[in-house]
């Protein structure tokens, strides 16, 4: 498939079938899995949890599919790469965390379900990093050019950005390379591979929010916005829930809900913003949507 250099890249259609549309079904069906059976991991999903990380978890999944549902309907390449970048990186993560906690998946004991869940999950993520490079081979394969953009955001989007992005790809690989003192210290009862998964999602998040400080524009990584919203919503509801299984004494139990707000209002914000700093899109212009064809009704 090829472009004009001067039109810009387009999606194509094999990441879109390989990759978007797939791990947005798999993202939403984890998160109503682990929303709505929150309690009930042991005999339902790949690993036992408690229900506070599986209300958190299931929310990261939520807004990860809120974000890839929204991909899926772009067209152009720069509305999708911060998405597929941050979901292939989450994708690798949760392999390396699937295999190091392997023994606690429960792939030779527990409920039937349970164990062919533990099965499905590990032999997915095993096939993921594969099935993504054949999509991004085919992405890299179509031609267009960059649309314009401004040259950098204000410094007073780029600094919550840059920072909240920073401070949560820290965390991220704390918490992945050392979940053990983390696990002695949570505010809930976690396993190791519980802290891996989450700081998987913190740098996946962490990622997404340095890489939309790089797009400098606002309207290109509206889809992650969503993402950031709905994880942050959904995260808080799934505290409220559960609230009297946290140990609000802890620090960390008030950690979790400042990341919660802190997603949720950059998200909310980014939104806001890009209406007030993004130019209008002039049809016509590349990288424009073309207007709507006319037909005129035929005369006698």
């Amino acid at each position: 498939m090829s472009r004009q250099p001067n039109l810009p890249r387009q999606v194509s259609p094999a990441l879109k079938a390989l990759m978007l549309v797939p791990l947005a079904l798999a993202a939403g069906y984890v998160f109503l899995t682990l929303t709505f059976l929150s309690d009930s991991t042991a005999s339902f999903f790949a690993w036992r949890m408690s229900p506070v990380t599986a209300a958190l978890v299931g929310a990261a999944y939520g807004g990860s599919c809120a974000m890839l549902a929204l991909a899926v309907r772009a067209r152009q390449w720069v509305r999708v790469r911060v998405a597929v970048t941050a979901s292939s990186l989450f994708m690798l993560l949760m392999l390396g965390a699937c295999l190091l906690g392997r023994g606690t998946l429960q792939l030779t004991g527990g409920a039937a379900f349970a164990v062919l869940a533990a099965w499905v999950w590990l032999a997915v993520h095993a096939a993921a990093p594969l099935i993504g490079l054949v999509a991004l081979a085919a992405q890299w394969r179509v031609k267009g050019g960059e649309p314009p953009r401004p040259p950098r955001l204000p410094w007073w989007v780029a600094a919550p950005v840059i920072g909240n992005g920073s401070v949560v790809t820290a965390v991220g690989l704390v918490l992945y390379a050392l979940p053990g003192p983390a696990v002695r210290h949570w505010p809930w009862e976690v396993s190791a591979l519980d802290v891996r998964v989450i700081g998987a999602w913190c740098l996946a998040f962490g990622a997404a929010l340095l890489l939309s400080w790089r797009e400098a524009e606002l309207r290109r990584v509206r889809n992650g916005m969503a993402a950031l919203v709905g994880t942050g919503v959904l995260g808080l509801a799934g505290l409220v829930r559960f609230a009297d299984e946290v140990s609000w004494s802890s620090p960390g139990a008030w950690a979790v809900v400042l990341v919660l707000l802190t997603f949720t209002g950059l998200g909310l914000s980014g939104v806001g913003v890009s209406v007030l700093l993004d130019p209008p899109e002039v049809p016509g212009a590349p990288g424009a949507p073309e207007p709507p064809v006319v037909r005129r009704a035929r005369t006698a």
